[in-house]
C-alpha cells in the first residue's frame, strides 16, 4: 500500500468533501417551485435529476444569507423574500465534478413575484452541468416520472405555502 492509499487517496479518486448547504424552496405567485435539471451525462446513474437551487454556506454566513446569495448567483433574482428555514436533511450524498459531496442541507422558504431567471448565471462547472431550469406546479410534480430531489419536496412546498 502506498502512502497515498493509506490516507484514502487513490489515483483518479478524490476525498469525500463534507459541507453545509442552503437550498431554496422558491415559490412564485402561482405556488410553482423552481427546479434545476442536472444533465444526465453528469449524473453517475446516467438519468439526470431535478433539484432545488442553492449551494454551500460560507464561513460565518447565515443560512438565509447563503440562500439569498446562491439564488442571486444562480438565477439573477434579487427581489426575493427569504426565510424561514422549513426543513433540514443531513448526510446528503451526490457526485459533482468527479468528487463525492456529502452535505447537510437547510431548506429555506423563498417567495418571488417575477419568474424570469437569467440564463447562464451559474458559475463555470455548474453552468455546464445544468441542462434546464423550470417552474413546476404541484400537479406536475405529482405526475412526473422524473427523479426529483429532495425526497419529501411536496411537504417542503406545503410548509413554504403556509409560512
Amino acid at each position: 500500500m502506498t502512502a497515498d492509499e493509506a490516507h484514502g487517496h487513490r489515483r483518479g479518486w478524490f476525498h469525500r468533501r463534507r459541507r453545509r448547504a442552503a437550498r431554496v424552496v422558491l415559490l412564485d405567485a402561482d405556488g410553482r417551485v423552481l427546479l434545476f435539471r442536472l444533465d444526465a451525462g453528469r449524473d453517475p446513474d446516467g438519468r439526470g435529476y431535478w433539484y432545488l437551487p442553492g449551494g454551500g454556506i460560507r464561513m460565518r454566513e447565515s443560512i438565509e444569507a447563503a440562500a439569498r446569495r446562491e439564488l442571486r448567483e444562480e438565477t439573477g433574482l434579487r427581489e426575493v423574500t427569504i426565510g424561514p428555514v422549513v426543513g433540514t436533511r443531513t448526510g446528503v450524498r451526490f457526485w459533482f465534478a468527479g468528487r463525492e459531496i456529502v452535505q447537510d442541507e437547510w431548506y429555506v422558504a423563498g417567495r418571488v413575484a417575477a419568474t424570469s431567471i437569467a440564463s447562464g448565471r451559474l458559475p463555470g462547472r455548474e453552468r455546464d452541468a445544468v441542462e434546464a431550469a423550470r417552474w413546476w406546479s404541484a400537479e406536475e410534480l405529482a405526475a412526473t416520472h422524473e427523479v426529483v430531489y429532495p425526497p419529501g419536496l411536496r411537504d417542503l412546498i406545503d410548509r413554504v405555502a403556509t409560512a
